[in-house]
């Protein structure tokens, strides 16, 4: 009888043992909350624009109609990218149209013949980080018997001097010899606002201009033909 009993006391502790020991294990796998399974993904690079090259005045296209032609455009691929949004001006109008989604580094658009474009590629990833490319200018060819629109005029930085700040572009045209004619756009708003001069017949003009203050501007070029196109609307600080 004392034996039995001492038995059943040597299994009661022993149950009470394993239950206090399984009472103060822990689960040590979730004692951090959820591992992360996310990895840090870099911003894209810019990639650099190939073709149409800047300032090519006579892109040729894939002629598809009398009033349109493919182009073919390239950039370099950047690392960290998953795709690109292209974005191109049409200089005359200041029509801005952007294709997205494209997951490679060349594509084809569709635009109208004998007009000056401007262009620029965004490189995207998986988080939404996003870089840019410079810009490029190009006209893209018309037909033989219409001359040419003149390209886009580029602008310089501005200088002040003696309370006098001067504005300086360089213009260009397809057709050689065409005299050409400019016409400036300077405010605080836009750079879309009335003109400040117009008929200009030299690539620059000297202003007197308030200090302390965001300007925005851009020129017209016209040429013989009364063909013209916009530059991009830049902006300078006094």
């Amino acid at each position: 009888m004392k034996s039995t009993i001492k038995y059943i006391s040597l299994l009661f502790l022993t149950l009470t043992f394993i239950i206090s020991c399984d009472c103060d294990c822990q689960d040590i796998t979730d004692t951090s909350g959820p591992i992360s399974t996310d990895r840090f993904v870099a911003s894209p690079g810019s990639p650099t624009l190939i073709s149409p090259a800047n300032g090519k005045n006579c892109e040729i296209g894939s002629p598809v109609d009398v009033s349109t032609s493919q182009v073919a455009f390239s950039w370099s691929a950047s690392p960290e990218t998953d795709s690109y949004n292209l974005t191109y001006t049409n200089l005359i109008t200041n029509s801005i149209k952007t294709k997205t989604g494209i997951t490679s580094n060349t594509t084809k658009i569709l635009l109208f013949k004998g007009i000056p474009y401007a262009w620029s590629v965004q490189s995207i990833n998986s988080n939404s980080n996003r870089a840019s490319s410079g810009t490029s200018k190009f006209y893209l060819k018309g037909n033989p018997n219409l001359t040419k629109v003149p390209l886009a005029a580029v602008l310089k930085a501005p200088s002040t001097t003696g309370g006098k700040t001067t504005l300086t572009w360089t213009g260009s045209d397809p057709d050689v010899g065409d005299a050409l004619t400019y016409t400036l756009y300077v405010d605080k708003v836009d750079g879309k606002q009335s003109p400040v001069s117009s008929g200009l017949s030299s690539a620059s003009a000297e202003l007197t201009l308030d200090s302390g203050v965001t300007y925005y501007w851009r020129v017209k070029t016209t040429d013989q033909t009364n063909n013209s196109s916009f530059s991009l609307v830049s902006t300078f600080n006094l």
